[in-house]
């Protein structure tokens, strides 16, 4: 049983980067101790190491951001992120949707459903 407010940080704004820095290291390495119990907690059929290489991509997009702002409030959200998974309040469809690929949105290389259905495809 996961208590919900074990994985609880208060919202902190923080003014110097390389406190921001140990902060960000820190949850990363939150995220990569917890990504085996995240494929066992939601049944995910993707190995745990493909999970540490996609949290290692969301953080290295983030990487050059030079506001302090911007990276407070990335870091809270990434911080929600983390307890919302954790405390197993996300479905197993909304975290599978972090692995889609973005070629799935391109709709102009593929037929929608309704083009390969009225066409008979399958």
């Amino acid at each position: 049983m996961t208590v919900a407010t074990a994985f609880a940080e208060t919202t902190k704004f923080t003014a110097s980067k390389p406190e921001m820095r140990l902060r960000v290291l820190n949850l990363y390495r939150r995220y990569l101790r917890h990504s085996k119990d995240f494929v066992n907690s939601y049944d995910l059929d993707i190995p745990a190491s493909q999970v540490r290489t996609k949290v290692r991509q969301e953080f290295e997009r983030q990487r050059f951001v030079n506001d302090i702002k911007v990276q407070n409030v990335l870091y809270m959200k990434a911080q929600m992120e983390f307890q919302e998974l954790v405390n197993f309040w996300k479905q197993t469809c909304h975290v599978m949707k972090y692995f889609e690929t973005y070629e799935s949105y391109d709709k102009s290389s593929k037929d929608t459903f309704v083009e390969k259905f009225l066409k008979g495809a399958q």
